[in-house]
């Protein structure tokens, strides 16, 4: 390897490249395509001689967002490469495999391997660029964008509009004749003409007080039924009064199980014979309309287990939801699943949903739960997202 590029150092999202040396040459030619195509890019030509350098690699894959491993023969014998991939996997990075030769795993590479996300080989450094660029994992948050990082660029362009405002009033003072303003010395008065008496304001009588301006977010939330209502509540602390839309940003979290909140979701599991939470039996009084928690722009996370939900177009707004739950509703349709920028975890246990095809436009959805009773199920072939089977 003769050249090199300077390896990203931010905290912007970036690929964690993993290799072994003896592959070096392979991967610096499809790296070097993948940073002039503008994807930020870590691998161990950034580490300053003399520093600790198994401290510098475990920095980086902790603050990595992604990482992309070239799979080879000689990686796969690389105790390095089988480190990185190990420690990749326990902090749930996601891992790309870019295949560089036919391989034959041992056992403990045959345990890691199917955690990832496996790309198609390519023949050359183009063919390898062009299948990175293509998975659908590599969003636009990889790519660098115009003088991220180059404080001198970004002061030579405040200087230079500066210089155009500067330009821009002086050719209107010529134009307009008040250069003099502009010129004459600080102690020169600038003449000024004394308005005649027909131009002296004249005193009106005092306004009555205008009414108070109407402010966006004040509106009173109406609730669709008593649960939402006592659920809201709590999360805001508010018992009593009336709540406005301005006041559902301050609810992050909610949690349903037929009529029932729950404040902690971790422990949920679903007894034989029945549906319980915690050991809690479900209460009635269904929710249905999710009209008011579509309206919650800060709401990152939302269950609604066991409920009668058929439509969910009412999300469209929750730009920050991470995490769904759809665990046990009977007649939910996914087609109506708004684009979720957000989305990262979906649980669709002992739901109805058979076709997982329709969350194909979720840009960041990494992980779908489903059980057993729900198979067989349909999903594309190059589905982005893990399918996760339980009980």
């Amino acid at each position: 390897m003769s050249v090199y590029f300077k390896p990203y150092e931010g905290n912007r999202p970036y690929l964690f490249i993993s290799y072994s040396h003896r592959d070096s040459e392979a991967v610096l030619k499809t790296i070097t395509l993948l940073h002039n195509r503008k994807l930020r890019l870590w691998y161990d030509e950034g580490i300053p001689a003399g520093s600790d350098w198994p401290k510098n690699i475990e920095e980086h894959m902790q603050s990595c967002s992604m990482v992309l491993f070239f799979v080879s023969e000689a990686a796969l014998d690389s105790p390095n490469c089988l480190s990185e991939i190990e420690a990749a996997l326990a902090l749930k990075k996601p891992v790309l495999l870019l295949p560089l030769s036919d391989t034959t795993p041992n056992a403990k590479w045959n345990e890691l391997l199917p955690q990832c996300t496996r790309l198609s080989s390519g023949s050359d450094a183009s063919a390898r660029t062009e299948t990175v660029l293509s998975c659908k994992r590599v969003t636009r948050a990889y790519y660098r964008r115009p003088l991220e990082n180059l404080r001198f660029d970004r002061l030579m362009l405040v200087f230079a509009l500066l210089l155009l405002v500067a330009a821009a009033t002086g050719l209107y003072a010529l134009i307009t004749g008040r250069l003099d303003r502009y010129l004459l010395p600080p102690s020169t008065p600038v003449p000024t003409a004394r308005p005649t008496p027909s131009a002296m304001p004249v005193p009106t009588e005092t306004s009555e007080p205008t009414a108070t301006p109407y402010v966006p977010g004040m509106e009173t939330v109406t609730f669709p039924d008593v649960k939402q209502e006592t659920a809201v509540r709590s999360a805001l602390g508010v018992p009593d009064g009336d709540i406005t839309l301005s006041d559902l940003g301050g609810v992050t979290e909610l949690h349903f199980c037929g009529t029932m909140v729950l404040n902690d979701l971790s422990d949920v599991a679903f007894t034989e014979g029945a549906y319980a939470v915690n050991g809690a039996k479900p209460l009635t009084g269904p929710v249905k309309d999710l009209s008011v928690i579509g309206r919650m722009p800060y709401l990152g996370r939302l269950s609604l287990i066991m409920q009668p939900v058929q439509s969910l177009a009412a999300l469209d707004r929750l730009m920050l939801l991470n995490e769904l739950s759809l665990a046990g509703c009977e007649s939910v349709d996914l087609s109506t699943l708004p684009v979720l920028p957000s989305l990262n975890t979906l649980h669709l246990e002992h739901s109805n949903v058979r076709d997982l095809s329709a969350l194909n436009t979720q840009p960041s959805l990494e992980t779908v739960t489903v059980s057993i009773d729900m198979l067989p199920l349909t999903f594309a072939d190059d589905a982005a997202f893990d399918v996760v089977l339980v009980p």
